[in-house]
C-alpha cells in the first residue's frame, strides 16, 4: 500500500518519464493465492485473487483458477494437460474474460506435439507446435498459429533450430506472418579464455566459476568432458562450470578418440579456487596404429616387455610382447623409436609411407 500518491517505484517513475499519458499510479494490491496437489490423480490446482486501486485510474479486480496434469494413455506417457480460466472486473466496464488450454502430448524419442488454444473477449488464437531433439547437441521445432481478430486470420508459421557445441550454443529461428512481416534472427551464446598457453572459445560460463584449460598437444578433437567439450584446431579446450573449493574430476572420453590418437593421461582431478583459470597439459599423440613384429638382423626378437619410446621425445608407443609383435599407437611414417630392455636398445624404423596399416610390418632393428 502506498499512502502518498506522489511516491513512485523505480519502474513507475520510467513509466510517467516516458509514456506518462498511460502510466498508473499504484494505491493498493491485495493478492490471495493458493495451491493444492491432488497425488492420486497426478492433479494440480492454483486460484489467485489480485485486487488493486490505482490513484488515478479504476480498480480492478482479476481472478485465476489453474488445473494441470500428467496421465498416460497406452503407450503414451506423460501426457501434459493444462486449462486455466481468468476474469477480470473493471470498475463501469464490462468484464474480461479469457480462457487457455494446452495439450502436450511425446512423440517419437524425445519430441512432443502441443495444441494451445486461448480465448479473450475480442479474439480467439490457436497454436500447434512440434519439438524434437535430434541428439545431446542439436534440437529444433516449429510452429503455426491463427489470430481471429487480425488479417488474414493471423496466419504465422515460425521455426527454430537450436545446436550445443564446444564452442558454445548456437540459435537461429525464423517467423513468417501472413501479410504482416517475416524475421530471422541468429544467435551465439559463450564463452572466450585466452591465457599464455592457449585461447579456445567454449560453453558460457559464470564470471566466478571456475574453469579448466587443458592442452593436447596440438592435437584436435580430442573430447575432454564426456562428449560436450573437444579441443579445438590448435589442441585447447575450456571446461566450464567447474565446482570451486572442493575436488573436481574432468576425464577424457578414451571412447570416442579419433583413430590413431593416444592420451597418455585422461583424468584430472584437481581443487580450483572461485574465480580461478586452471591449466592442464596431457601428453597426445596423432597418427596411425601399426601392428608390428620386431626382430634383428639374426632373425632374434627383444625379451618380452621391452619398452618402445620414441626417439625424439623418449614417450612410451608400446611394448614388446610374445614373438616380437608389438602394437604402435598414434605413430606417423618415417617415425624413428627405440626399443629397450635393461640396459641394451635397438633402432626401429617406419616406412615413409603407411598405407595399409591392417597388415602387419616386419622391422628390423639395429
Amino acid at each position: 500500500r502506498f499512502s502518498d500518491r506522489h511516491f513512485h517505484s523505480y519502474a513507475n517513475y520510467l513509466d510517467h518519464k516516458y509514456n506518462d499519458s498511460d502510466a498508473q499510479d499504484e494505491k493498493q494490491t491485495i493478492s490471495l493465492s493458493v495451491g493444492q496437489p491432488i497425488t492420486p490423480l497426478n492433479l494440480n490446482l492454483y486460484a489467485n485473487l489480485l485486487h488493486q486501486t490505482r490513484w488515478n485510474a479504476d480498480a480492478s479486480t482479476t481472478a485465476n483458477i489453474t488445473a494441470g496434469f500428467n496421465v498416460d494413455i497406452g503407450d503414451w506417457r506423460d501426457i501434459s494437460i493444462s486449462t486455466s480460466f481468468n476474469t477480470t472486473h473493471y470498475e463501469d466496464k464490462d468484464r474480461d474474460n479469457q480462457i487457455y488450454l494446452s495439450i502436450s502430448l511425446p512423440f517419437g524419442n524425445g519430441g512432443r506435439v502441443g495444441y494451445d488454444m486461448q480465448n479473450s473477449s475480442h479474439s480467439t488464437i490457436h497454436r500447434m507446435s512440434w519439438n524434437d531433439t535430434l541428439d545431446e547437441r542439436n534440437s529444433w521445432g516449429m510452429s503455426a498459429g491463427l489470430q481471429s481478430d487480425r488479417p488474414d486470420n493471423g496466419a504465422q508459421v515460425s521455426g527454430n533450430y537450436q545446436h550445443l557445441s564446444s564452442a558454445g550454443e548456437w540459435d537461429i529461428s525464423g517467423t513468417y506472418a501472413a501479410n504482416d512481416y517475416s524475421s530471422v534472427s541468429s544467435s551465439w551464446s559463450g564463452s572466450f579464455t585466452a591465457t599464455q598457453y592457449g585461447a579456445a572459445f567454449h560453453r558460457r560460463s559464470s564470471t566466478n566459476e571456475p574453469r579448466l584449460m587443458v592442452s593436447t598437444d596440438g592435437v584436435a578433437d580430442i573430447p575432454v568432458q564426456g562428449n560436450l567439450d573437444y579441443t579445438n584446431h590448435f589442441g585447447i579446450a575450456v571446461v566450464p562450470l567447474i565446482s570451486s573449493y572442493q575436488p573436481s574430476t574432468v576425464a577424457v572420453n578414451m571412447n570416442d578418440l579419433p583413430d590413431g590418437v593416444t592420451v597418455a593421461e585422461n583424468v584430472i582431478k584437481e581443487t580450483w579456487i572461485e574465480g580461478a583459470i586452471g591449466y592442464k597439459s596431457l601428453a597426445s599423440r596423432s597418427g596411425k596404429d601399426v601392428n608390428v613384429i620386431i626382430r634383428n638382423a639374426s632373425g632374434q626378437y627383444p625379451p618380452l616387455g621391452a619398452d618402445i619410446r620414441q626417439d625424439d621425445s623418449g614417450i612410451s608407443v608400446g611394448m614388446v610382447g610374445e614373438e616380437g609383435h608389438a602394437w604402435l599407437s598414434g605413430v606417423a611414417e618415417n617415425q624413428l623409436f627405440t626399443v629397450v630392455w635393461g640396459e641394451q636398445s635397438c633402432i626401429i624404423h617406419l616406412p615413409e609411407r603407411l598405407e595399409d596399416t591392417t597388415k602387419r610390418l616386419i622391422l628390423p632393428c639395429h
